[in-house]
Parts: C-alpha cells; sequence; structure tokens
C-alpha cells in the first residue's frame, strides 16, 4: 500500500502513525536510533506490505500489468491509494484528514533522520496525498516515482504508461481493491 493507506491502516498514535507513513523514507541503518513509537510504525508499515505483496488479490492486479510486471508492487500500492480516495469512508474530509496527518508529521521532524525530513518536506509541499482521487495526480505522483528511479539506478523507467492499463482496466483494478480493502484493514488490526 501506499502512503495514504499506511496512515489510514495505523492505530490512533500519532508517532506510530507517522512512523507508518514515513518508513520507506528513513535509512534502514537508521531504524534502530529512532523512537520506539516510530519504530512500531515501521514494524507495521512492513507488515501491511508483506501482507499486501504476497496476497492473492493484489497478485491478481499485479497480472493485469502486462509490460510493467517489474514495478507491480509500486504501481498497484498508489492505484489501490486512488482507490481509498475515491472510497473514503472516514468521518472526517480526506483533506481535513491529510492536513492533520502533514501536522503530525511536520511535529515529528525532530524524531526523524534528516533526510526522512527532506522527503516529507517535499511530499508535503507537493501534496503527494492529495492528488491520488484524480489521473492528473496520479500521472504526477508516478512522474516523481520514475525520477526517484533514474536517479537511483541511471535507467529510464516508464511508470505514467500504466495509467493506460488502469484506464482499460479501471473496473476490474478497483473491484480487486474493493475485495481486498476490508482483509488488509482485519490483518492491520492484527486480525
Amino acid at each position: 500500500m501506499n502512503l495514504l493507506a499506511h496512515a489510514v491502516l495505523s492505530p490512533d498514535s500519532e508517532r506510530v502513525r507517522v512512523g507508518n507513513v514515513v518508513a520507506d523514507f528513513i535509512p534502514r541503518n537508521q531504524v534502530q536510533t529512532l523512537d520506539p513509537d516510530l519504530k512500531r510504525g515501521i514494524e507495521l508499515h512492513q507488515r501491511i506490505d508483506r501482507f499486501t505483496d504476497s496476497h492473492p488479490i493484489v497478485q491478481r492486479s499485479h497480472d493485469r500489468l502486462t509490460g510493467f510486471k517489474r514495478f507491480a508492487n509500486p504501481l498497484v500500492d498508489v492505484f489501490y491509494d486512488h482507490f481509498l480516495t475515491l472510497n473514503w469512508r472516514k468521518e472526517i474530509p480526506i483533506n481535513t484528514y491529510v492536513d492533520q496527518l502533514n501536522q503530525d508529521i511536520e511535529q515529528n521532524y525532530r524524531g526523524l533522520p534528516d533526510e526522512c525530513v527532506a522527503v516529507s518536506r517535499r511530499m508535503i509541499e507537493q501534496g503527494w496525498m492529495r492528488q491520488y482521487g484524480e489521473f492528473e495526480g496520479l500521472e504526477k505522483n508516478l512522474g516523481r516515482m520514475e525520477r526517484r528511479i533514474e536517479w537511483r539506478t541511471n535507467r529510464t523507467v516508464d511508470l505514467v504508461g500504466a495509467l493506460k492499463i488502469l484506464k482499460d482496466d479501471y473496473a476490474g483494478f478497483e473491484q480487486d481493491f474493493l475485495e481486498f480493502w476490508p482483509q488488509l484493514v482485519d490483518h492491520a488490526k492484527g486480525n
């Protein structure tokens, strides 16, 4: 799952939620130096990712991504955040939720590694979590992911092109999400 889903799947603990959301921005060699609640959030993030990446429904979504198999995990994560946005069921509006989450992250900068703070600032300033609901926003998010991958590997990748597959099989991806989400919620709760 991607950023928004990790936030929603967190318990009602600010620091655990922050750790869960920013876990991918924290260098592994710096995790042990963090506050115990931030570490619990990172552990939850990893548990959610393991469950998601090995689930047969998610695998069905991966199978839909012909030509994009190498990047199926991050693509499906972003697609599922899109459907989470469109099927928002929390008691507060999504923009209010994201505003509060961003404030929580900013209030915890002091306990996070510099690299994580830098990425988190960009995430907040560029409104990454506000962009999942529209295809234009998905394109921006995938474009950022392309640039990160290209910077790290010095190889050109095309993630934005996967949006055509999402559009062509939109109902299939949405059905996968709707079947999978309740199971993931139960798993994150420890059921």
